[in-house]
């Protein structure tokens, strides 16, 4: 059975989680991948286009997605809705700084956990596995993979130094 034939398979069992989760940004996801496989079955002119879509998403697409998270994220200052002076006010509660403190936090993993990506690149199987079980079981958002990394890097690193012991 060849490696494409599973990956297929592969993407039918997530795109059937999906709608069982009743997830669909990962549903719809996945019907994007699906339709560019089938889209690269058509014949070799399509076929060169499809592959070469799927080449650009493996190699920008997450960097692609941060940047719609982060405009997305950030989508309220450009509408006004929040300014310089409520950003500075979230110095001033304990509920500001937590979250100060969460995003320098998930900035370090999301750091190593791109880090552990590009000299591990076996570890993303088991991260995505783990972010589909928690979206589809737990309702989460498709935003774990390299955050999830990066949690990954620093339990094996934790692991490592008492095995070394």
């Amino acid at each position: 059975m060849s490696q494409e034939y599973l990956g297929s398979i592969t993407l039918l069992v997530l795109l059937i989680l999906a709608m069982v989760g009743k997830n669909n940004s990962l549903a719809l996801a996945v019907s994007g991948l699906i339709f560019l496989l089938l889209l690269g079955k058509m014949g070799e002119e399509v076929k060169g286009f499809s592959h070469s879509i799927l080449m650009f998403l493996n190699n920008y697409g997450l960097k692609i997605g941060v940047i719609i998270l982060m405009m997305g994220v950030l989508a309220p200052f450009a509408l006004g809705e929040l300014d310089i002076i409520s950003m500075l006010y979230s110095f001033k509660t304990y509920k500001g700084f937590i979250g100060i403190v969460a995003g320098i936090l998930v900035a370090i993993l999301g750091s190593r956990g791109g880090y552990l990506l590009d000299v591990e690149p076996t570890i993303v199987t088991s991260v995505v596995i783990g972010t589909i079980f928690g979206i589809v079981v737990f309702k989460g958002y498709p935003v774990g993979p390299l955050i999830g990394s990066g949690i990954a890097y620093f339990m094996i690193y934790i692991i490592e130094i008492f095995m070394k012991k």
